[in-house]
């Protein structure tokens, strides 16, 4: 509790251009006594906490009031079709069954369609939705990376380059009737699939067609 509490007076500091110095005048406390208990080298007391939060707005749960945030002129915020505009900015994506994922991306019907996730094109640098699917992910095999139940979004034009994936990326491939979530290594016309989690046997297959597509992104929770 008191390692994330000491992170957001950190990053209160940071936003509100104060420097330790100045909390420490603030609160009424020695600078060296300040440093060392936002080191975790000394124990906060009642007083410490209680005039932390009213000089920051930040409590030991981690709950701190809004940051105050004041925007300087820019004639982007006065454009008129700004709301328009920014809808054209997120790509909306489908998020299908990983039996459907195991299928032909690119034709989807609605039926299959669980839900849909709305992707700022910036994040994906593409102006376009086309080839993307997201499907959610069962099981540790990739634990703690990507956990059970994490929203995975699938690039599938995405391929190994030069029968060759690079280090450390992750792929979607079909294996029977669904999608396995893994990291591929290509050896001697066979593709490997590497769980993150060791307690995962490699397992093999000979088929290029059976790699569904690159996972270029992530939604899970940072805690289980």
């Amino acid at each position: 509790m008191f390692q994330r509490y000491r992170e957001n007076i950190r990053e209160v500091l940071k936003a509100k251009g104060w420097s330790r110095a100045d909390l420490a005048r603030t609160i009424g406390i020695d600078f060296s006594y300040l440093d060392r208990l936002l080191k975790g080298k000394a124990r906060f007391n009642e007083d410490h906490i209680e005039a932390i939060g009213k000089a920051l707005g930040v409590v030991p749960s981690g709950v701190m009031d809004p940051i105050p945030v004041r925007i300087t002129y820019s004639r982007t915020f006065e454009e008129p079709l700004l709301p328009q505009k920014r809808e054209f900015d997120y790509l909306p994506i489908p998020i299908v069954e990983p039996k459907v994922a195991a299928g032909n991306p690119e034709v989807v019907s609605s039926e299959q369609v669980k839900d849909i996730v709305f992707i700022h094109r910036q994040a994906l640098k593409r102006r376009s939705a086309r080839g993307y699917i997201c499907t959610v992910v069962t099981g540790d095999s990739m634990a703690p990376v990507i956990r059970d139940g994490a929203i995975v979004c699938i690039d599938s034009r995405a391929r190994p380059e030069g029968r060759k994936a690079p280090k450390g990326s992750i792929w979607a491939v079909r294996k029977g009737e669904g999608t396995v979530i893994k990291h591929i290594q290509i050896e001697d016309g066979l593709i490997l699939l590497i769980s993150e989690n060791p307690a995962y046997e490699i397992e093999t297959t000979s088929d290029p067609a059976a790699v569904i597509g690159r996972v270029v992104g992530v939604w899970q929770n940072l805690v289980s």
